[in-house]
């Protein structure tokens, strides 16, 4: 299973951003591997 979060940097330890639509980064998190990947959210940009 694959998870997508809003997050205000491109790291894991970055915070979760309450805007998904506007966040400045999505994090894509593979569940069964671990595997993660972060992608910038740039059509949501001010």
């Amino acid at each position: 299973m694959k998870i997508a979060v809003s997050s205000t940097g491109p790291e894991l330890n970055d915070l979760v951003d309450p805007r998904f639509g506007r966040c400045r980064y999505y994090i894509f998190y593979d569940v069964s591997t671990g595997l993660h990947a972060s992608k910038e959210n740039t059509a949501g940009m001010h």
